[in-house]
C-alpha cells in the first residue's frame, strides 16, 4: 500500500498537554505517539517538584518584581508571573531538545554523504533566543546549551570514525495501524563485520561480536540524559514492530526489518563522548511485553470517564426513589446541553422537569441550538423520558 501525504496535513500534531498523536495518511486516522504512550504510563513525580523549585527561584530572584505586581495588580497576577515562569523554562527545555534533535540530524546526513564530506551540509544555527539556554542532562544537572551541542558533535563524529556505519534512514516516521500507534525513530544503521552472540554476554545478556563478511542492521535511539532510564528500551520494540514507514516523499512503504536496537548515548564523561549500547533480545521482548501492556491501560483510559458512576439520592418519604436533578449529571457526557439548562431551571430541577416542555420550549432557553436539542433528547431517552408535546413555556416557568 502506498499514499502520499497531504503537504497541508500535518505529519504528527502535539495537544497543549503535550500529548501527541500521528495522522494514518490512508485512512486520516489518528494514532497515538510512542513516547504519549509511554509517558502517559510512567509517573514521574520529579516533574512536579521542578516546576515547584523553578517558581520558588525565581520568586527568590525577582522577589522586588513580585511585590511590585503585588501591590499594582492583585495576588491573582502576582501568582500567575511565578507561575509562568516555570512554564516558560520548561518551554526553553524543549526548544532545546528539538534543536539538540536537528543537530542530530544533520550529522547523521553529514555521515550518509559521499564521501562523508558534508559539503552541503550545515549545523543549524542555533535561534539567538537559546544562545543562553540551559539544558537538562537529567539527574538534576543541566548545562548551557552551546556546551552540549559542542560535545554532543564531539561524540557523534568520534563515534562514525570509529565504526563507520551506514545510515539507511533518519527521523523517519512509522506506523502500527493496528495497535493504534506511531512515532519516529531516529536513525537505522547499519554495522559491517559484527554479528549477535545471544545470551554469552554477562548477565545473559546477548552481545555484539565479530565476523568477517557480517552485516548487523540496527534500529538506532540518541540519548543524552545523565542516567538511562529503564524506558529507554520500550522506546525501541514498537519502532522495531511497526507495520510502515514514511519515505521522504510521502509514500508508505513496509517497515524495514532490523537485527535489534542499541542506543548511543552521548555524553562528555565516556571515553570518545558516547557509548553504544546493544539492547538483548531478551531485554527487547520484555519491554515491548511491558509497551503493549501501557498501551492497553493508556488508550483504556482515554474512553474512562472521568464521574466514577450515577449520583444516588436519598429515598422520599413513601420509600421511592427521587428523580434524577440537573447538577447530577455533570461528568456524563452532555456537554454544553447542563448549562443553559441549569441557568434556567436551576441545578436542582429533574430530568421530569425538563420532559414536561416540548422543543419549542427547550429553544427559547438562551444558550440552547439546534445541535443541543439533539443531546437534550437523548439525556432523556437515557433515563426514560422524552420531550412533551406541548406546556408551558421555560421562561414563563423560570
Amino acid at each position: 500500500m502506498t499514499a502520499v501525504m497531504e503537504e497541508t496535513r500535518p505529519v504528527s500534531v502535539t495537544a497543549e498537554d503535550g500529548s501527541r498523536t500521528y495522522t494514518y495518511p490512508p485512512t486520516g486516522e489518528d494514532l497515538w505517539s510512542v513516547t504519549t504512550i509511554i509517558g502517559g504510563t510512567d509517573s514521574k513525580p520529579h516533574i512536579r517538584k521542578w516546576y515547584a523549585s523553578q517558581s520558588a527561584k525565581w520568586c527568590i530572584d525577582n522577589i522586588d518584581r513580585l511585590a511590585r505586581v503585588l501591590a499594582e495588580e492583585g495576588r491573582d497576577a502576582a501568582v500567575k508571573l511565578a507561575a509562568a515562569e516555570a512554564e516558560r523554562q520548561r518551554n526553553l527545555k524543549s526548544e532545546a531538545g528539538v534543536y539538540v534533535h536537528d543537530v542530530q540530524q544533520a550529522l547523521i546526513l553529514w555521515a550518509a554523504s559521499p564521501g562523508r564530506t558534508g559539503a552541503d551540509i550545515a549545523l543549524p544555527t542555533l535561534p539567538d533566543h537559546l544562545q543562553n539556554a540551559v539544558y537538562d542532562l537529567g539527574g538534576g544537572k543541566s548545562a548551557p546549551l552551546p556546551e552540549v551541542v559542542e560535545w554532543m558533535v564531539d561524540g557523534f563524529l568520534n563515534f562514525v570514525s570509529d565504526f563507520s556505519p551506514r545510515f539507511e534512514a533518519s527521523e523517519m516516521t512509522v506506523y502500527n495501524r493496528e495497535l493504534g500507534y506511531a512515532g519516529t525513530l531516529d536513525h537505522i544503521m547499519v554495522l559491517d563485520g559484527y554479528a549477535i552472540s545471544a545470551g554469552t554476554g554477562p548477565h545473559g545478556w546477548d552481545e555484539a561480536v565479530p565476523r568477517p563478511g557480517g552485516v548487523l542492521r540496527l534500529c538506532g535511539d540518541t540519548k543524552t540524559g545523565k542516567e538511562p532510564e529503564g524506558t529507554w528500551k520500550e522506546q525501541l520494540p514498537p519502532y522495531r514492530r511497526a507495520t510502515e514507514c514514511l519515505l521522504p516523499l510521502g509514500q508508505l512503504h513496509p517497515m524495514p526489518p532490523t537485527d535489534a536496537g542499541v542506543v548511543l548515548h552521548l555524553r562528555p564523561d565516556y571515553p570518545g563522548g558516547y557509548c553504544l549500547m546493544l539492547v538483548s533480545a531478551g531485554e527487547d521482548e520484555a519491554a515491548w511485553e511491558r509497551f503493549l501492556k501501557a498501551a492497553s491501560i493508556f488508550t483504556e483510559r482515554q474512553e474512562v470517564k472521568g464521574k466514577p458512576g450515577l449520583a444516588i439520592r436519598p429515598l422520599l418519604a413513601d420509600g421511592t426513589m427521587r428523580g434524577v436533578r440537573l447538577g447530577d449529571l455533570a461528568g456524563e457526557g452532555y456537554g454544553r446541553a447542563l448549562a443553559p439548562l441549569r441557568k434556567a431551571l436551576g441545578a436542582a430541577a429533574e430530568l421530569e422537569d425538563v420532559a414536561r416542555f416540548t422543543e419549542a420550549d427547550i429553544l427559547e432557553v438562551k444558550g440552547v441550538g439546534p445541535k443541543l436539542i439533539g443531546v437534550i433528547k437523548g439525556m432523556l431517552a437515557d433515563y426514560g423520558l422524552a420531550l412533551a408535546g406541548g406546556a408551558p413555556a421555560i421562561a414563563e416557568a423560570a
